[in-house]
């Protein structure tokens, strides 16, 4: 394997989850701009080039995560609000240790919200809180009994509600801002 196929297979590497037609349609360009540049400069242009870790986040960044991977990270965040509920009630744990759990996952998912909206973008942020707010609604109301430990007054309800509505905008804003606040230009 020459020094050129070694860098785009280095780039390849790190475009993992895009979109497979925009990730070949990268790797294509970007063979024959290493291709041109070992016939201009010899072997030497692969080492002047810029790392090929940095070259994939800014294709990244241009055209970001394919369906497929925007759908999981809406199916993790989904996932784990239910563990913000606690269900562990149905467990026959006590209602400390099930509530104490599911504050433990509440945080856990608003990390996880703000590393997909910043990785992934603002829309898939906010899907992926959305989806979080639906099963966190749609988990409450099927606890039933139990429920009534977590929402047991429309005092209750109303936090609960406006955490999780909070979940929507956790998933959106960090990835807005990364989009407001980084640079305009990316060439590539």
């Amino acid at each position: 394997m020459s020094a050129g196929d070694a860098y785009v297979e280095r780039v390849s590497r790190k475009l993992a989850g895009m979109d497979r037609r925009v990730r070949e349609d990268v790797l294509r360009e970007l063979r024959s701009h290493v291709a041109d540049a070992v016939a201009t400069d010899g072997q030497s242009a692969i080492a002047s080039m810029e790392a090929p870790e940095a070259v994939a986040t800014r294709y990244r960044d241009l055209y970001g995560y394919g369906v497929a991977y925007r759908a999981l990270f809406v199916a993790l965040a989904a996932t784990l609000a239910v563990l913000t509920v606690p269900v562990l009630l149905y467990a026959g744990v006590g209602v400390l240790a099930a509530l104490t759990a599911s504050l433990v996952a509440l945080l856990v998912l608003v990390a996880y919200l703000m590393f997909v909206a910043v990785r992934a973008g603002s829309r898939t942020g906010a899907v992926a809180g959305l989806a979080a707010f639906a099963v966190r609604v749609a988990a409450v109301l099927a606890l039933e009994a139990p429920a009534l430990q977590v929402v047991p007054d429309a005092m209750g309800w109303a936090t609960f509600l406006a955490v999780s509505v909070g979940l929507v905008a956790i998933g959106f804003l960090p990835g807005r801002a990364k989009e407001r606040w980084r640079p305009r230009e990316v060439t590539l």
